[in-house]
């Protein structure tokens, strides 16, 4: 089981909000529902919100792809 440590950069597919690149805010599991991580790009648009650079955004196993982009 892969887990992914807190500062970890990360490339997210999402099916609704598209494809960015976020930072794992705390340590956690590729199996667990939902991915704790804040937004390591400038902004990002979603069905009918935004996020700003630095915000925690949701990402839920279900709805996308992680991909591991630099280690911690």
């Amino acid at each position: 089981m892969l887990k992914i440590k807190k500062g970890t950069l990360l490339k997210i597919n999402h099916s609704r909000k598209g494809i960015f690149l976020a930072r794992a805010k705390e340590d956690f599991k590729i199996s667990d529902e939902w991915y704790p991580v804040v937004l390591a790009t400038e902004r990002v648009e979603g069905s009918n919100t935004w996020w700003e650079g630095g915000e925690e955004i949701p990402c839920r196993k279900s709805l996308c792809k992680i991909t591991v982009f630099k280690n911690a």
